[in-house]
């Protein structure tokens, strides 16, 4: 399905369509496994791994790396 997009540009619609939606709070690419990276929440929300398998038949033939870690926060500190 995305054999003429870039990792960029899934990327972007990746970002678009699905952050802040079960458990996704970050999306990145990773040059060297030919992959976008999704950061979830470590537990699984309702309905995420079907999301996941949905976004990963839409960047085909790249690949889906997920990694399970906690949202960064800001601090008063760090501003």
């Amino acid at each position: 399905m995305a054999e003429d997009n870039t990792l960029e540009e899934l990327k972007s619609r990746v970002s678009e369509k699905y952050l802040g939606k079960a458990g996704i709070h970050g999306v990145g690419i990773r040059r060297s496994k030919e992959a976008v990276t999704i950061y979830v929440h470590p537990e699984d929300s309702s309905g995420q791994k079907d999301l996941l398998d949905q976004i990963e038949k839409e960047i085909e033939p790249f690949n889906l790396l997920v990694v399970e870690e906690e949202q960064s926060k800001i601090t008063n500190a760090e501003r």
